[in-house]
């Protein structure tokens, strides 16, 4: 294993890890409705109810999404990055794979 797989194998694990972390207190419906954090579209906005709806499935969704990020970190370790740029370059994009929990959170406020 080189350091660059070892960076970005980290770094993936470590992404996902926090991801999960942030989104658990959500799921669980302990955030209050604020600002700074939590799924915040509009529709958010317009309860309590709503809030702690969205929130709850945009965490889920945020924990299901992160499970394969991680999946893709540990690969990684063992990939050949070097004689692969093309491997490292979509590895180094996995994070990107997050944009899905916003978008079908977004869904979902359209059917609230």
């Amino acid at each position: 294993m080189n350091s660059t797989n070892f960076i970005l194998g980290v770094s993936l694990i470590s992404v996902a890890v926090a991801a999960i972390l942030m989104a658990v207190p959500l799921l669980h419906r302990k955030v209050k409705m604020n600002k700074l954090y939590g799924v915040r579209f509009k529709k958010s906005f317009e309860s309590e109810n709503n809030w702690y709806k969205i929130n709850e499935y945009g965490a889920r969704q945020l924990i299901l999404w992160s499970i394969p990020l991680a999946i893709i970190g540990v690969v990684t370790f063992f990939l050949p990055l070097k004689e692969n740029g093309i491997v490292t370059i979509v590895v180094a994009f996995a994070p990107l794979i997050l944009v899905i929990p916003a978008i079908t959170s977004w869904l979902y406020t359209k059917k609230i």
